[in-house]
């Protein structure tokens, strides 16, 4: 007899891993299937930026991330050079990790340990399950749910089904969704290998290392920064084969100019620079996430925060419907968000990657005045806040109250705080009886009002937590920062996304939090 879960969930990336752990802890029975017989060995994605580091706080899995991570401390985020050793044409800095408007900072971790130490916490939730060896062959949709089959025979039946099954995802083609995206940009190789580069680089301390000449653009990436290492290896157009490991050695020696550089090569994946993003996020009982809904081009780390934001965007209204809390078509609301913040992060990242094949060409021609002025002007160097912290949703499961944006000068890498709704609530510092702490850690399982005063006590009732100003935490930043009067009040979404805000206390609380929480939920407000 085939199993029967609520959710399940196909993919064991960290995107799958991370759906299950939301689920789990919002008390949804899950499921988790990965066609391999464990995670991968191989490091991909590395960058967690801010955003999703104030994510993993809310669960807390940061600090074992934190562990594991490379210290940021007195590095560039990149090095361009024309061999890893030699002549510098120049850098990008990395912007400044610590900011006074979250109290997360962004870390440079290998996708590896990203999704062991989410397994690990999986692991410790009874309510969800991992199944390695569980290749999807077919599935059946019908309109309660569906049912799986998979390569060894066994089906599971579902009542939802997560589809984190990677770019060339068997489910989304299955479903014939559709997919748009500037097509084939260029074929990589993705070398990881094991050498004593950190001896050689001293003073050269970086994430990322572009070794570039008429010869060939070469892209290291630090793991540890001393003996473990990836490579990035742009694969000529017209190339009719991959390069043996013997070739491989000699391309890193090359790279990297040092003609007896000890070298071990750990593995191998060949991948095509071709972003893409789905036609919808959601078809009847389905939900793509990660990159079989957005897949992005590498450069600029947005591809894995994008899909784990998502993943937290979407977690908690699936636990609100199949809790009953919620209508079905609360769901829709995840692609209506999800779409446009993909495809922001998909334009940012091909502008990204434009940058580096401008470079490149230039290298080509030898023309190095123009290489050195390009990497000079990267807007990498910004640091992209403003894209991390103030992407604001225009439509979706919220109530506009009519107010705009704040106007910056420049949207990738301005930020300045907003509670307009639909916006990420903003960081304030505040002072409780463990210390000080910040508004972000009252986000997470439930809907919460955060208010400056007046008597908004009485709606604690209606199934979100309250906390004022006057009883909870006391902040001088905290009005100001949310646009509030001393009796105004904002309503947060589990995601920490702003769902409502009164500027002040309206004649009945009770009456108006219910009405906006049944209308955020689609719930009939005579119920």
């Amino acid at each position: 007899m085939a199993d029967m879960i609520p959710v399940a969930i196909v993919g064991a990336g960290p995107c799958g891993l991370f759906t299950a752990l939301l689920l789990a802890r919002n008390g949804i029975e899950c499921a988790v299937y990965e066609k391999n017989s464990g995670l991968s060995s191989h490091p991909r994605a590395m960058g967690i930026n801010r955003r999703t580091a104030e994510i993993y706080r809310q669960v807390g899995i940061n600090a074992p991330l934190e562990a594991v991570s490379l210290p940021l401390e007195g590095k560039k985020l990149a090095i361009w050079t024309k061999t890893l050793t030699g002549e510098i044409l120049g850098s990008v800095p990395l912007s400044a990790y610590c900011s006074e408007f979250t109290p997360a900072t962004p870390q440079h971790c290998p996708q590896t340990e990203t999704e062991r130490i989410l397994l690990d916490a999986l692991r410790l939730e009874p309510l969800a399950e991992i199944h390695f060896n569980h290749e999807v062959t077919n599935v059946r949709l019908e309109p309660s749910g569906g049912e799986l089959t998979f390569t060894n025979g066994e089906t599971c039946v579902f009542t939802w089904l997560v589809a984190a099954d990677g770019h060339a995802s068997r489910i989304r083609r299955q479903l014939a969704i559709p997919t748009s995206g500037p097509g084939d940009m260029g074929h990589f190789l993705n070398i990881m290998f094991r050498a004593p580069l950190g001896n050689y680089l001293h003073d050269r301390q970086a994430l990322f290392y572009f070794s570039v000449s008429n010869q060939g653009l070469n892209q290291f990436v630090s793991i540890n920064n001393h003996d473990l290492w990836l490579l990035h290896h742009y694969l000529l157009p017209g190339s009719s084969s991959l390069p043996s490991n013997d070739q491989i050695i000699q391309i890193i020696r090359s790279s990297a100019k040092i003609p007896d550089l000890d070298v071990q090569i750990l593995s191998t994946s060949p991948w095509i620079l071709s972003p893409k993003i789905a036609a919808t996020f959601r078809k009847e009982r389905v939900f793509l996430v990660g990159d079989s809904a957005a897949r992005l081009s590498p450069f600029g780390a947005m591809g894995l925060n994008n899909g784990l934001q998502s993943a937290h965007n979407l977690a908690w209204k699936l636990a609100a419907v199949i809790r009953n809390e919620a209508d079905e078509s609360l769901l829709d609301t995840y692609h209506l968000e999800r779409y446009d913040a993909s495809g922001t992060a998909m334009r940012i990242s091909n502008y990204f990657t434009g940058e580096v094949f401008a470079i490149h060409s230039e290298a080509i021609r030898n023309n190095w005045d123009e290489v050195q002025r390009l990497i000079s002007n990267s807007k990498l160097a910004g640091g992209c806040l403003g894209l991390e912290l103030g992407l604001s949703y225009e439509k979706g499961a919220f109530i506009p109250d009519g107010s705009s944006l704040p106007s910056v000068v420049d949207k990738l890498h301005n930020y300045i705080p907003c509670a307009r709704p639909g916006s990420r609530a903003p960081h304030v510092p505040i002072q409780s009886d463990t210390g000080e702490n910040s508004t972000l850690d009252y986000f997470g399982q439930n809907f919460v009002l955060l208010a400056c005063g007046g008597n908004w006590q009485q709606v604690s009732n209606l199934g979100c937590q309250v906390f004022t100003c006057s009883q909870d935490f006391t902040s001088s930043q905290f009005a100001s920062t949310y646009g509030l009067s001393p009796t105004g009040a904002v309503l947060v979404r589990p995601d920490g996304i702003v769902a409502a805000r009164w500027h002040s206390q309206p004649e009945n609380p009770y009456e108006t939090l219910r009405n906006t929480l049944n209308s955020i939920l689609k719930k009939n407000t005579s119920s």
